[in-house]
């Protein structure tokens, strides 16, 4: 007697690949556009700190002739862009939209907290580095308020609050790297 075939296991139904998204002829500019703005914001910013440190009498004066921009305003304008890319560059998640957006681990590309205090770690040292220059070139002016944008704080103060704020963010980042389940090593 023969016994009754069995029937055949169905073969997996594979998942379908995303849809085909619209090319841009140069690809996405998001990414490049934030590059842009963090590299030329904080070389405009640091043209004017070079400005300050060698000629600040002239700080207030016009950028250009035919930009009515006062050039103290130029370098805080240019500093925040640059400040504001690096941040929101080291908040986008790595790889194409269409991969898998589960939550970054700590240290990975998209991880919130530890994109805010690497932006926490060098912009406020570079403020503190231009001060300490400043403090140097032409120390009369440590005691004065740091921009026309507002009466307070002076530059010395300021050079203090980014220098702690630089080191307070250096030591959570460290400690953060060093947490169990990260994979680093403090």
């Amino acid at each position: 007697m023969r016994t009754p075939a069995r029937p055949r296991a169905l073969a997996p139904v594979p998942t379908p690949a995303p849809a085909p998204r619209a090319r841009r002829p140069f690809g996405d500019p998001r990414g490049p556009l934030l590059d842009v703005a963090l590299v030329h914001g904080l070389l405009g910013w640091l043209y004017v700190a070079a400005w300050a440190a060698t000629r600040p009498g002239t700080l207030s004066g016009e950028l250009s002739s035919w930009l009515p921009l006062r050039r103290d305003t130029f370098g805080a304008l240019c500093f925040a862009l640059s400040a504001a890319a690096h941040l929101v560059r080291g908040l986008r998640p790595a790889g194409p939209p269409w991969r898998d957006r589960t939550r970054p681990g700590p240290g990975q590309p998209g991880d919130r907290v530890a994109a805010v205090l690497r932006t926490l770690v060098g912009y406020p040292l570079l403020v503190w580095a231009y001060l300490c220059v400043n403090s140097l070139t032409h120390p009369q002016t440590i005691d004065r308020q740091l921009t026309h944008f507002a009466p307070v704080p002076t530059e010395g103060t300021t050079a203090v609050a980014c220098f702690a704020l630089s080191a307070a963010a250096l030591l959570a980042l460290r400690l953060r790297a060093g947490e169990p389940g990260n994979g680093a090593t403090p």
